[in-house]
């Protein structure tokens, strides 16, 4: 069986900067997994400003992997499968079937998860037309594919504004935002493109029902303070509700001092420089922990 000083799960910001931490810590033994292809997470599909000096998703992770230590060994394409308490993980992969390694040190840098539509209270039928916000963000960017428009966008957070500016700028109507609570949650300079592409924000209200059968035709929206009711036609539905720590490779352990917790599997951080920080010092803690 393999033998690891510290595996490192998620190969994003956070996953990156633990890996290169421990390392100039002084860490001998470093393996880091990560189920995508390519290293560098969900900043790979993000192609808009805003990440360390005004870099973009994909210029910040190439900023991060430069002199990245070619002693750590990179298992890319690979899925952790289950942690066990007496500190050994099975891996899969295609190139090499199930795996099973032990490791003295584990820092998880999986991310978090979008909240879906099947978590919200909305009735009504599913069908084709809708995604979730990453996942449009994913068929842009990386696939090269729009969403059909016109567009409705549920939650006016950062990430749903930020794809309302760029399905705009690719000539998808954005028909309307709606937002639960009773303002804008999204930072003011994402806030903008409300102004400029003339973008409702519908407020205090939400999506309480789904229309269509095999495509979407259309939403209808609640306003929580009057009970009023509106449909409004559309072929696509981004559900941009928030996100949640992924720390699902963790149920039934407990809290062992084995397990160290950084970036967005932590709690979800605002900005990318808060997450490379704690995989800096999960890092430099795994060493630490090492050494006692």
């Amino acid at each position: 069986m393999e033998h690891c000083d510290i595996v490192i799960v998620g190969a994003g910001a956070a996953g990156i900067a633990a890996a290169r931490s421990a390392d100039e810590a002084g860490g001998k033994s470093i393996l880091l997994v990560d189920s995508k292809q390519k290293m560098g997470g969900v900043l790979l599909q993000c192609a808009h400003h805003g990440f360390g000096p005004q870099l973009t998703g994909v210029e910040y992770v190439q900023k991060l992997l430069e002199q990245f230590p070619k002693e750590i060994k990179v298992m890319l394409g690979t899925t952790v499968v289950s942690v066990s308490s007496d500190r050994t993980m099975v891996l899969s992969s295609p190139s090499c079937g199930l795996q099973k390694i032990r490791f003295e040190q584990l820092i998880l840098a999986a991310g978090c998860q979008e909240i879906p539509i099947g978590a919200l209270p909305i009735g009504g039928t599913r069908p084709e037309g809708i995604y979730t916000a990453g996942q449009a963000q994913e068929l842009v960017n990386i696939c090269h594919k729009l969403p059909k428009g016109p567009s409705v966008i549920l939650g006016s957070g950062d990430l749903g504004l930020i794809m309302a500016e760029q399905l705009s700028l690719e000539g998808v109507k954005v028909a309307a935002m709606i937002e639960q609570k009773a303002v804008c949650g999204g930072l003011a300079r994402n806030q903008r493109c409300l102004e400029t592409y003339h973008i409702p924000l519908l407020c205090s209200s939400t999506v309480t029902e789904v229309l269509g059968q095999e495509v979407l035709t259309a939403v209808k929206v609640s306003r929580s303070d009057t009970g009023e009711e509106q449909i409004i036609p559309c072929s696509s539905l981004l559900v941009a509700a928030g996100l949640r720590p992924d720390r699902s490779l963790l149920l039934g352990l407990g809290s062992p001092d084995w397990v160290h917790l950084c970036g967005n599997c932590r709690r979800v951080h605002p900005m990318v420089e808060a997450v490379t920080a704690e995989g800096k010092q999960a890092g430099a803690a795994a060493c630490v922990r090492m050494k006692k």
